[in-house]
């Protein structure tokens, strides 16, 4: 293999772990989103506050 295709190959592996990884987090992000909303939306069924949460 020459130089210029495996310089080729680590730049697509590297664009792909990058691509990887962007998309954990993106998906990691919407996660917690959808957490936060969900308990959001328990402490306004139960009309709880923060305090009495942390109390």
């Amino acid at each position: 293999m020459g130089e210029q295709r495996y310089q080729e190959l680590m730049r697509g592996l590297n664009h792909l772990f990058l691509e990887t990884e962007l998309d954990t987090q993106a998906q990691m992000d919407a996660e917690r989103q959808r957490a936060i909303k969900e308990i959001d939306a328990l402490m306004k069924l139960h009309r709880l506050t923060l305090r009495d949460i942390c109390e």
